[in-house]
This record gives structure tokens, sequence and C-alpha cells, in this order.
């Protein structure tokens, strides 16, 4: 795909986001979150991968603790030489690359039963746009975690259908707003 169009959907969407209000991004955050709680998925799997949230992101750090309340091994992402590694959430951070808040604590080197994929563009085949860097694009290409089932937390005005992956795009298999469940085939 054209990395002009890339840039340009990046950017409209992540104004688009950057302009909520604290209180819109808690209420949408709230019905999105309420709406992935309901998931199959989510009750049966026992290690999930989730992220923490910034820069207006569907808030995570409730559903993170609240994963971790119901006994589920929470894992997150930190960036080491330029590629993601997975870590045991531990309760410990530290401020990381472009200043999201990342782990300290040991790699976690198994399967992860599902896998919560950040994005700021999304269509309804489960291409993604990240953030240009392609970091979750090669974590999720590792044949460790081809079976793990991913799925985005977005707000629905992310959602834009015309744009299509490219070939080392990896795909979700499921996205949620507060509007929709959208089930990838």
């Amino acid at each position: 795909m054209n990395n002009e169009i890339k840039n340009n959907l990046r950017k409209e969407i992540r104004k688009k986001r950057e302009s909520l209000s604290l209180k819109e991004k808690d209420f949408l955050s709230e019905r999105i979150i309420s709406n992935f709680l309901n998931e199959d998925i989510l009750k049966n799997s026992k290690i999930i991968m989730s992220y923490m949230s910034f820069k207006n992101e569907v808030e995570t750090k409730k559903l993170n603790d609240f994963l971790k309340s119901q006994g589920k091994t929470l894992i997150l992402p930190r960036i080491i030489d330029n590629k993601i590694v997975p870590i045991k959430d531990e309760g410990k951070f530290f401020s990381g690359v472009f200043g999201v808040t990342e782990p300290i604590g040991e790699i976690f080197k198994g399967k992860i039963d599902l896998i919560i994929v950040p994005g700021i563009v999304f269509n309804n085949l489960g291409d993604r746009i990240g953030f240009g860097k392609g970091y979750y694009d090669r974590f999720l290409s590792n044949p460790l975690y081809k079976n793990s089932f991913k799925i985005s937390l977005i707000y629905s005005f992310q959602i834009n259908n015309n744009f299509s992956g490219d070939i080392f795009d990896e795909k979700v298999n499921k996205i949620i707003t507060e509007k929709e469940i959208i089930e990838i085939l």
C-alpha cells in the first residue's frame, strides 16, 4: 500500500483520537472494555498479552488490573533493540521508547493465548495501520504467536475501509469498539 495513504490515515485518526476529552475517552473506553469482558475468548484464555495505553488509546490500566485479579497471567510489551519482547507483569514499570510505560520483569518465553493488539486505523478485514515502526507485525509473525487469538480494542472512528493491508502486515481476529464487535473470518 502507498506509504503516503497510510501516513495520511495515521495522521488523521491520531488527530481525532488525541482530540478526545478525558471524559469522552473514559466513557468510550468503559463501553469498549465492557464489550470485551463478555467475550468467551477472554474467559477461556489463561495467558494474555495487553499493553499500557498511551496518548488517548482505549484505557487499559483498569483492564490489566482486572485481568490479574482474575488469575490471568498478564504479559506486557517492552521494546528492546527495536523489537517487542514479552515481559511478565510484576507491577514495576519505567518510561520506555516514545514515553510509553513499559514493564520491568522477566522475559516470557511461552505461548500466549490472547494478544490485545494496539493500532491507529483498522478495516473490517482485520488489517491495521500501527505507528509505522512494524514492531507488532514483526512480533506477531513469530511462529510462537501465529495461533494466538489477536483482538483490538478501539474507538469506532478508527475503522476505515479505504485501505488494505500489505503482505507483511499481520491481521487481527476480532475488533471491539463501543458500538460493535467485528469478527474477522
